[in-house]
């Protein structure tokens, strides 16, 4: 009986000993030396090893039939081999070539600021911005303390290079944004839409910009969604304005995420003097809603769709009849759609396509005249890609725009509509890997315009050592001018010239860049008493340099910026060639963190210069050469990481213009030129918040 058993045993072992294939073999770089540490496993089973010291390696597996062998090591590309385990034993001799090693290989960055969560060379994550004292948590308010932006002043919009606020767009997943800011009031820059942690991603780029993108004379920015969150969470911000709710719910292979919010900004004007005399200050109610869906290894399917309602009204000073001041009233409804799908359809293809919808609607009363304004914006985009050699690609594809605008004024309106296409090729070609090129063409056809352009882009990147590199770029730009012009008549495309040359040293700590650029401008619209024409002109001409370090001083970070702009131009109304009322000399900016870690906060501070801006003074006889003084401010931020009711919750305190600085942005004045009244923001406001996260115990500073 023992010895049946005995055999039995026997037998079972022999045949399983014959299932099993051992699986042997060397590993090398491309130049034949041993790798150790490498990993050699079967896919999508548990079975494998890592290579010993002389890259030797070995491992049993009870797989049967043809199977993938892959192989990686951290600074080489992971390779991947069939095999065939049959129970015979394998010997195999594999080659891993090293990877271009992205820190120190060479990019396209001249006019660029590539910032995101845990990119190469990342200027400004999502929590940067939400934390960079002065901001507020807004997109647009924190890349204002990069290097070549305006401070926005009386204005919303992000002022570029020379550029007026219409010059740069905004592209939420590569689909045009076309009301990025909330609604306005005189004389008062707005906040944008989008909320900043919508965001993994941000590629600001102030000249020189991708042929994928178009209708923007001076910068694009391109915001990058975040993708599946890790868990399901609950969101709560408690604001001295409102307060809001977002619901993350997080399923296998997709999410869900819904949220809304309401501000009223009455109880903090009440406290804070306006220089408008507010009857309704802004009130605003919106709501967002996200589906996120993976739809395999490598695609992704995602829907954003957002609502807002803004009301407000007020009295501002009549400079002509202080008595009867000028009335406003505003009621504005946001409606933004944007549907994408991303996907590699082979090892070496990607494709990327999606619509977007966006409606904006503006009404009241200014005095006694009623206006109403509709923009809409509807848009299709794909894109294919095509990877080759170990780093470069070409890419082609296509965009078609219906936009326009509808105004009225006492019953009185008139509209205009465009479809605006165009086609787009492209190339990052990696001649060697300190020397790359990106060749690309756009054009675009106006059916409202009746007529066609063609951009040719140029970019050139050459590494000089391990870090530093220098690149040089030109481009063509067209844009359509803006609606306002438009809904009066057909016009000719705005067009723009970059020309670009920027030395920088990049590493993951510290970032230093000097870039500079000349733009000439050519058939920007002129308003000649109220029939527009494209006779206009202009250049703006400068240079910049930015300085961050997250090294030096321990627990902190900092970045400083400075730029120097020289700019003239003859459009809109204007009757000479003269710098405009947006446009300062000098700007400069200086932003400082530091993590406590003993107490579990950050203090930061965030100062702001600029030299005086033109305006235009009727007494003097000469266009816009008077000057308002220099613009200063001081901005401080404390961020308390705590808990609340046993919830991670973050205490937020920003105070604005904290030395209260007695800023000017311009002056009004009256009819005969007698009277003037300068126009000016607030001298200090506060904001708290407590943000409260319930589901999730993690921050990242």
């Amino acid at each position: 009986m023992k010895s049946g058993a005995l055999l039995l045993i026997t037998i079972l072992l022999f045949n399983y000993a014959q299932a099993q294939t051992i699986v042997s073999g060397t590993i090398k770089s491309a130049k034949g030396l041993a790798l150790s540490n490498a990993n050699i496993i079967l896919k999508n089973t548990y079975d494998g090893a890592s290579s010993d010291s002389t890259g030797n390696f070995e491992f049993t597996t009870d797989e049967k039939g043809l199977k993938v062998l892959q192989f990686s090591l951290l600074n080489y590309d992971t390779d991947s081999l069939p095999v065939n385990l049959n129970g015979n034993k394998l010997s195999l001799n594999l080659t891993l070539k090293e990877s271009a090693n992205l820190l120190e290989s060479v990019t396209i960055s001249a006019g660029s600021f590539i910032a995101g969560d845990g990119k190469k060379g990342a200027i400004l994550s999502s929590l940067d911005i939400a934390t960079t004292a002065g901001t507020r948590a807004d997109v647009f308010a924190a890349l204002q303390t990069l290097p070549g932006t305006q401070t926005s002043f009386s204005e919303s919009g992000l002022f570029v290079r020379g550029g007026s606020a219409a010059e740069t767009k905004t592209y939420f997943d590569g689909m045009l944004v076309k009301s990025p800011f909330n609604a306005t009031v005189p004389d008062q820059a707005s906040r944008g839409r989008l909320s900043a942690f919508l965001f993994k991603g941000t590629s600001f780029s102030a000249g020189g910009y991708s042929a994928q993108y178009g209708q923007a004379l001076s910068s694009a920015l391109i915001l990058e969604s975040t993708d599946l969150p890790e868990k399901t969470t609950t969101g709560i911000s408690l604001l001295t304005v409102g307060g809001g709710i977002d619901q993350n719910i997080r399923l296998k292979n997709s999410a869900i995420t819904f949220g809304g919010y309401y501000y009223n900004l009455a109880p903090a004007y009440a406290v804070i003097k306006q220089a408008n005399d507010y009857i309704h200050a802004p009130e605003q109610l919106g709501g967002n809603l996200q589906y996120k869906l993976k739809t395999s290894e490598t695609g992704m399917f995602k829907v954003y769709a957002a609502y807002s309602k803004t009301d407000l009204s007020l009295n501002s000073t009549n400079i002509n009849a202080p008595d009867l001041p000028n009335y406003l009233s505003n009621n504005n409804k946001n409606v933004y759609v944007n549907s994408t799908y991303k996907d590699y359809i082979s090892h070496t293809w990607k494709i990327e396509a999606g619509f977007a919808y966006n409606k904006d609607e503006d009404g009241g009363f200014m005095s006694a005249d009623d206006y109403a304004r509709r923009d809409h914006l509807l848009e299709g985009k794909a894109t294919l890609t095509h990877y080759f050699g170990r780093l470069s690609n070409f890419k082609f594809g296509g965009e078609t725009f219906s936009t326009g605008r509808f105004e009225s004024l006492n019953g009185l309106s008139r509209a205009y509509n465009d479809q605006l296409s165009s086609g787009f090729v492209e190339t990052d070609l990696f001649i060697t890997p300190k020397i790359v090129a990106r060749l690309g063409v756009r054009s675009e056809y106006s059916s409202y315009l009746e007529q066609y352009n063609t951009a040719p882009r140029l970019s050139l990147g050459f590494k000089t050592g391990k870090l530093s590199q220098i690149s040089l770029a030109y481009g063509r730009f067209y844009q359509n001018p803006e609606d306002e012009y438009l809904v009066i008549k057909p016009l000719d495309f705005e067009q723009a010239d970059h020309y670009i040359l920027k030395y920088e040293v990049n590493t993951p700590e510290k970032n230093f860049r000097i870039e500079g650029y000349y733009k000439d401008y050519a058939k920007l619209t002129k308003d000649n008493n109220g029939d527009p024409n494209n006779s206009g002109h202009g250049y703006a001409k400068g240079f910049e340099v930015f300085w961050r370090d997250k090294a030096s001083i321990k627990n902190a970070d900092y970045w400083v910026s400075y730029s120097y702009l020289d700019t003239k131009r003859n459009f809109r109304d204007f009757p000479i060639l003269a710098t405009p009322e947006f446009a300062a000399k000098h700007t400069a900016s200086m932003v400082y963190k530091q993590f406590i870690s003993a107490i579990n906060a950050q203090v930061g501070g965030t100062y702001t210069y600029a030299s005086g801006r033109p305006y235009v003074n009727p007494n003097n006889p000469d266009y816009l050469s008077d000057r308002t003084k220099s613009y200063n401010s001081l901005s401080l931020t404390v961020s308390y990481l705590t808990h609340v009711l046993k919830q991670f919750s973050v205490l937020y305190l920003n105070v604005n213009n904290v030395p209260g600085f007695k800023n000017v942005y311009g002056y009004q004045y009256s009819t005969d030129g007698l009277n003037r009244r300068a126009i000016q923001p607030a001298r200090r406001d506060v904001f708290i918040g407590l943000l409260m996260t319930i589901g999730d115990n993690t921050f990242v500073r």
